[in-house]
Parts: structure tokens; C-alpha cells; sequence
């Protein structure tokens, strides 16, 4: 009976920690006083294009908070730079934009600068939208096989090897259930049973 009572306290005491990290996460997302924001503009002087963050609260600039920048793809956020860069005391944060960036067909991509976590400020975020990135060709009939496309155009090596770890698979398994049998089988008196 003692064993039990452990265990039901300790599960006890890992879903209370659980639900401390759970609200913890809450507060820290609607941590935001609501009034600061990011004003997103961009630059393109002398083939150098930049996006420019201005982080403001209540109106005025907000100086040495990190800003990061993203450009939003089909499976996430692509970061447009190593990790963050901090405001200046005009509040602006700006990030050179690469010049052989994909984007949709008609070369769209979806820029983010975000504050993330901060404790004054909380979450803050804005996006916008602009035709800076190198238009994709409209997919036809055929596409390349690569590691990034779906199921249908994966490279042969790779369809191949897991199509064989499968077969192998189902093999041992189904091995062992003829071995399961052939050992009931043995079990029972007056029967013989020849193994493979």
C-alpha cells in the first residue's frame, strides 16, 4: 500500500510543477501593457535593402530592447539575422535583407520583427508584406526530387531505404509470431512440430 502512496504523490508533485510551468507561460504572453509597438518601414538605397523596426511605448522610443527579424516561410519563421539586434535610442532596429531570398511566384515575402519575452514590454509584434524576395517559377507537371519535397518526388536512395527498413520490419514481426506458434504448437502433447 506504501508503494502506491508514493507514487500517487509524486505524480501529484510532477503535475502541480506542470501546471506552474503552464501558467508561468500564460502570464509571461499577456504580460504586454498593450500600448508598445513596431513600426515596420523599409529601405532600398543603392541595392542595400533594409528593413527598419521602430519600437515604441505609449508613443516614445524605447532604447536597448532585442528585436528579432523573420521572414515567414511555408513550415516557419526564417530568421533574417544570427539571433537579435537591440534598438538604438531613436527605438529603430534594422537588418540588411538578403538579395537571393525565395518568395511566392510573384516574389511576396512576409517579413516579422518581433519582441519576444521581454519584462516590460512582453510579446510584441508586426508584419508586413513586400515584393523584395526572388520570384519562384509556377510549379508544372514534373518536379525535382529532393530531401525538401513531398513524399511523391523523395529521392530514390531514400524511398528505397525506407521502404526496406518497413519490409525488415514487418519480417522480424511476423517472424516472431511464426515462432510464437510453432512453440504453442510444441506445447501440446502428442504433436510434433519440425522447425524451418
Amino acid at each position: 500500500m506504501e508503494p502506491n502512496l508514493n507514487i500517487i504523490k509524486s505524480l501529484c508533485i510532477i503535475l502541480t510543477a506542470c501546471l506552474l510551468l503552464f501558467m508561468q507561460q500564460l502570464c509571461a504572453q499577456d504580460s504586454s501593457n498593450g500600448t508598445a509597438k513596431i513600426a515596420l518601414s523599409f529601405s532600398d538605397q543603392d541595392s542595400v535593402k533594409q528593413v527598419i523596426a521602430n519600437l515604441t511605448n505609449a508613443g516614445t522610443a524605447v532604447k536597448g530592447i532585442d528585436i528579432h527579424f523573420y521572414v515567414k516561410k511555408s513550415f516557419g519563421l526564417l530568421p533574417l539575422t544570427g539571433d537579435f539586434i537591440t534598438t538604438d535610442e531613436k527605438g529603430e532596429a534594422s537588418v540588411d535583407f538578403p538579395t537571393d531570398l525565395p518568395g511566392d511566384v510573384s516574389g511576396s515575402v512576409t517579413v516579422i520583427a518581433r519582441v519576444e519575452d521581454d519584462e516590460k514590454l512582453g510579446n510584441v509584434e508586426a508584419m508586413k508584406t513586400i515584393r523584395w524576395g526572388v520570384p519562384v517559377k509556377a510549379e508544372s507537371g514534373v518536379r525535382a526530387r529532393s530531401l525538401s519535397s513531398s513524399g511523391d518526388n523523395a529521392p530514390w536512395p531514400l524511398t528505397i531505404t525506407v521502404t526496406a527498413l518497413v519490409v525488415v520490419v514487418w519480417g522480424i514481426i511476423f517472424f516472431i509470431f511464426y515462432q510464437l506458434v510453432l512453440v504453442k504448437k510444441a506445447g501440446k502433447p502428442g504433436t510434433e512440430v519440425s522447425s524451418p
